[in-house]
């Protein structure tokens, strides 16, 4: 964008402030804005000031005193994760549940890309480099005919936007078709996502560091599926990064 119209569009929004992408309340001049997609302060603080301290492999708050490690975490110990690290905004609940839900709406487009911004942030204080593969849970090409929201996908536009990094949106391809894990109890999603994924050809996978990037993350059954399959060609590291991080179905 040319410096010109920076300053037109800056003028506009002051004369006709954006609304918030959440809340749709017009924004206060100098409130923060997502590279044209807007989230209020309000809202940015509300959504971040519930984080507390959290497992470092898969971002489920610890109890009191813990200090970060898979060790001390309920939910981590004793399962085989194939995944290495989780960043989630925080906890699915409250404002930050009510902002998934508009994400997965046919209008909720435009809240997804802030939400994607505002991950690429939080991203980009704890990754000192970027990972060699950026990509998103893919679905299922009848899921495409439907014209089903694809929370992950935008999200990895945004995020990857947002940071500067190139993503590889190519690099997981869904086999068939599963059911929505949301429907499904822990056991089910298991099985539901099991073989479901594939790493398509042409790409350099043998020792890369891959950050997968999805809306929520609840028992983790996704993420591990996808990571197994990446770890089986000979990724170095998988990380993941959500929006939120569910807490009640973990088992």
């Amino acid at each position: 964008m040319s410096v010109f119209w920076a300053a037109s569009a800056h003028a506009a929004d002051l004369i006709f402030p954006p609304n918030c992408a959440l809340c749709a309340i017009p924004m206060q001049p100098g409130e923060s804005q997502t590279g044209g997609i807007h989230l209020c302060n309000r809202c940015i603080n509300d959504i971040t000031a519930s984080n507390s301290p959290a497992c470092k492999r898969c971002a489920r708050p610890l109890p009191k005193g813990a200090q970060g490690d898979s060790g001390d975490c309920p939910n981590c110990r004793g399962k085989r994760l194939r995944f290495d690290r989780t960043y989630a905004i925080g906890v699915y609940g409250g404002i930050l549940r009510e902002a998934v839900l508009q994400m997965k709406q046919a209008t909720g487009e435009s809240l997804t890309l802030a939400l994607g911004s505002l991950l690429g942030d939080h991203m980009s204080r704890h990754l000192s480099k970027p990972p060699d593969h950026i990509v998103a849970v893919p679905t299922h090409w009848t899921r495409r005919l439907g014209r089903n929201v694809n929370c992950a996908e935008i999200l990895l536009e945004s995020v990857t936007a947002r940071i500067g990094w190139r993503s590889s949106p190519k690099l997981l391809r869904c086999r068939r078709k599963t059911s929505k894990q949301g429907t499904l109890l822990p056991h089910e999603r298991l099985a539901n996502v099991r073989g479901a994924y594939r790493v398509s050809t042409g790409y350099v996978i043998s020792g890369a560091n891959v950050l997968l990037i999805d809306d929520v993350m609840t028992t983790g059954a996704t993420a591990n599926e996808i990571a197994k399959i990446l770890r089986r060609a000979s990724a170095a590291r998988v990380e993941v990064a959500v929006v939120a991080r569910g807490i009640g179905f973990d088992g």
